[in-house]
Parts: structure tokens; sequence; C-alpha cells
């Protein structure tokens, strides 16, 4: 209510000062004629002080970014008090003119008094109790005036004032319900909107963060299983009949249960998170996939690249892998951790399928094993 009240204001204080100044200029003409011109100006510039000091706590309440907590109350009693000091000096100024103008100007000034009345209908309908502070204020002084002239002609303006003050006060009463009830549902629209949209935030969010999480090996942040057999059906449907050809790479670290059980899983874990950074680092486009399938085994997926080009990166790996040095006493090899690599190949064809491919990168893997491990076998489609 407070924020709807100051935001109309700006168009509120440039009605009432262009009503005040053909008023004054009015005045002015008329008070000239009797050396009482200064009158006019001095009331004048008095007002706009006054709408000066509203424009000025306009603006600061704009400057308010957060107005969930802040004293509505404050603000609104200063809204009073301002809406008050302007109607008292357009009521008590068009007074106190009465006497020293010709009855054409009063019509006039009776007339521009009684459309701000009307208009504040508009712009004050949120607080009855600004609406009624305007009304008397703006309004009283001139009906006083009115009244004491005791004749007829002005019983009946005074009373017509009376009526309107009447009138205006019946008809804000209930538009003021009706304003109130639309910003109340309003706000609580506006609230179900903003928590409705924080929940599907939320929501998605948790579903980003859940699929993540179904994706993901927890151990060492690469790919799982699942997310794995997922991508490689998606190449081989986006690549279905383009003769592209698809290159997997299966590794499998070589006697990592008796490295585990010499060092601990602490130690264990630490060297799979390595291996699965030196498999990352090889990965050089977005359609490339690095996962952890199980255990101590791990793949590569390198769609659009051939046999020949897969190789070097394989070799690559091994040799990272050789050059880190980690210590493996319980190998039969070479007292430190190597693997053993299976490289597949195949050609994305209508026929083929991608368990080709995986029963291919399988069989080069097992014969990696069998023929001594710490090497790399191929078996290209």
């Amino acid at each position: 209510m407070v924020a709807f009240l100051y935001n109309r204001f700006r168009l509120g204080i440039f009605i009432t000062l262009f009503v005040s100044s053909v008023a004054s200029i009015l005045a002015y003409v008329e008070l000239s004629i009797q050396g009482r011109e200064h009158w006019v100006v001095a009331w004048f510039v008095l007002l706009c002080l006054i709408m000066l000091a509203r424009w000025y706590l306009l603006q600061k309440f704009l400057s308010i970014r957060n107005k969930e907590f802040f004293p509505y109350q404050r603000w609104h009693d200063r809204f009073l008090v301002g809406v008050v000091a302007a109607g008292l000096m357009l009521g008590c100024g068009a007074a106190w003119l009465m006497p020293y103008i010709t009855a054409n100007v009063q019509i006039i000034l009776h007339s521009m008094l009684l459309t701000m009345g009307a208009g504040a209908i508009a712009y004050l309908s949120t607080s009855l109790r600004v609406y009624i502070a305007y009304m008397i204020s703006i309004m009283l002084p001139v009906t006083i005036w009115l009244f004491l002239q005791q004749n007829s002609g002005t019983f009946v303006l005074s009373a017509l004032y009376i009526f309107f003050m009447s009138a205006g006060f019946i008809s804000v009463k209930r538009m003021n319900e009706l304003v109130n009830d639309a910003l109340y549902y309003r706000y609580d629209n506006e609230t179900l909107i903003e928590d409705l949209q924080r929940l599907l935030e939320s929501v998605s969010q948790t579903n980003k963060a859940l699929e993540k999480i179904s994706t993901s090996d927890d151990l060492t942040g690469v790919s799982n299983y699942r997310a794995f057999r997922v991508w490689l059906e998606d190449i081989w449907r986006q690549y279905q009949g383009n003769n592209v050809q698809v290159s997997l790479i299966k590794l499998n670290i070589d006697y990592y249960h008796e490295f585990n059980v010499q060092y601990g899983q602490e130690t264990g874990d630490r060297c799979l998170r390595q291996i699965a950074g030196i498999l990352n680092d090889q990965v050089s486009h977005q359609s490339q996939m690095v996962a952890r399938l199980q255990g101590a085994e791990f793949a590569i997926l390198l769609p659009g690249v051939s046999c020949e080009n897969a190789r070097p990166i394989a070799l690559e790996i091994m040799q990272e892998l050789k050059q880190r040095n980690i210590e493996h006493i319980k190998s039969p090899l070479q007292k430190v951790l190597t693997m053993s690599v299976g490289l597949g190949s195949q050609v994305v064809a209508p026929s083929s399928s991608s368990r080709e491919l995986l029963v291919r990168a399988d069989t080069a893997l097992k014969l990696a094993k069998e023929r001594g491990h710490d090497r790399l076998e191929i078996l290209e489609g």
C-alpha cells in the first residue's frame, strides 16, 4: 500500500503544480490590480517548497532496495504529513484569496478544488486515512469561509462541498476495500509464484545433482558404467550410416588387488584418482568420454578417431603411468604400477552395433593380460 502511494505520487505532484500554477496566474492578475500580487508569489513559492520536500522523500523511498524489512508505518505517516501540508496550502490559499477576487475567478477556483478532490480518488484510494485528511485539508477551509458569508448562494456552495466530501468518503471507502483486496490477492499470487519458482529451481538443481550422481563415479569423478553405455549408444545412433570410425580403449591396472592389500584401500583409491586424471588429460573433444567401468578398469571412448590415431593415445597413457613411478612391490612385473590396455575400433556401418566394438575392446584387453600384462593389444574392425 505504501509503495502504491509513493509510486503514483510522481504524476500527482505534476498535476498539483500545474493546477496551482493556473490558479496562481489568475490570482496574480486579480491581485496585481490591488497591489497584493506578492501574496500570490509567496504562496506559490511556499507550495513549491512543500512539493520539493515531498519529492525528496519520494527519491529517498525509491532508493530503498530491500523493502521487505523497513518501517511501513513511518513512511505512511510521512506521506500523510506531506498530503496534509499540500492540502492545507491549497485549501487555505483558496479561502484566503476568495475575498479579493471576482466571482468568475472564484468559480474557477471552486472548480479546480473540486477537480483536485476528485482526482485524489484515483491516487489516494489505497489509504482511506490519507484521502480523508487530504479532502478535509483542501475543502474544509473553503467550506468554512463559504458558510461564514451568511447568504443563500454561499450556503448552497458550502452544502455542495460537504456533499462532495461525504460522497467522496463513501466512494473511496468502497474503492479502498476493493483496491486493498486486489493488492492483497496480487501480493498472495506474487508470493505464490515466487515460492513456485524457488521450488522449481530447487527441483531443477536437485535433478541436476541427482543426474550428476547417477552418471558420475563417486571416487574418481569421471563417468560411470551407466553413463558410458548410454553415451556409446547415443554416438552409435548419431553416426549410424556415416561410416565413421569409433575407437574404444579399455585399461585395467595390473595386479590391483595385490596393490590394495599391500598399501591399503586409501592408497588404492588415491591411485585410481591419479589414473583418472591421466586419462582425462588425453580427452580433447566434448564427444570423447572417460569412464570407470568397474574396480580398476577404465575406458576411453573416442568417436571419430581411427585405430591408428588412438594407438598413440593408449601408449601415452601407459608411459605416463610408468613415469609416475608408483611403487608396487607385489607386482611380478617391474615393481611399479602398470596397466594392460586393449584397443578396439569399429566403423559405424548401418549393419553394425555398438556391442561389436565392446567385444572387440574386451577381447583385446583379455589378450593383453594373457600375453603378460603391461602391454597394448589392438583389434581393428
